[in-house]
């Protein structure tokens, strides 16, 4: 985002992002009826404790005075070498009902990231946002490494490598130009200031 640059500091800082709240996997409830307590570190912003009970096919979910019942799916995995590979749990999310591995506890109730849900979004998903060649062109370098190099594969790589690095060099030269502007203009405004 352009509105960052050069103010060292974050463009959206309302963002709320999946590693900033505290998180239950379903690997984390019991296989069996039973309660366990979880607890977060301490670098997670107001992470409680929380007790989980599952009675069937529900889990409780007991956070401070709240509580939340969440229901559970679960389906066998595929069979693999005639050997069944055991089960799969997924939650139910019970504000807008999608399946999910993990959910959230956000604003005192358990949610999972969707957008019309807890509107969570993960941390790598905004690096770089100013200039999304930069990504583009790692991405393209990490598949080339694993092409053939005499191959007509790579060869399509290394084209569509060298055209991110001209998108990259025109977006340099862009913000080296709009900066050169922006301290005229401020030093334009200075001496006017000062007379």
């Amino acid at each position: 985002m352009s509105g960052a640059i050069g103010t060292c500091g974050h463009p959206r800082p309302g963002r709320r992002l999946v590693d900033d709240l505290p998180r239950l996997p379903a690997k984390a409830i019991p296989r069996w009826n039973g309660t366990i307590t979880l607890t977060w570190p301490e670098n997670i912003a107001g992470a409680p404790s929380a007790r989980v009970t599952r009675a069937g096919e529900r889990i409780t979910i007991e956070t401070g005075s709240t509580s939340t019942e969440v229901e559970l799916r679960q389906w066998p995995m595929p069979v693999v070498y005639g050997r069944q590979r055991g089960t799969r749990r997924r939650f139910i999310c019970g504000h807008c009902g999608a399946s999910r591995d993990v959910l959230h506890f956000i604003d005192g109730t358990w949610k999972c990231r969707g957008v019309n849900c807890g509107n969570l979004s993960h941390a790598c998903r905004h690096r770089q946002r100013y200039c999304p060649a930069i990504a583009r062109r790692a991405r393209l370098r990490r598949k080339l490494i694993h092409t053939r190099p005499k191959s007509l594969q790579a060869r399509m790589l290394r084209k569509m490598i060298a055209r991110e690095e001209r998108a990259i060099l025109a977006h340099l030269e862009r913000v080296n130009r709009d900066l050169a502007k922006r301290s005229e203009r401020d030093a334009r405004h200075d001496r006017s200031n000062s007379e």
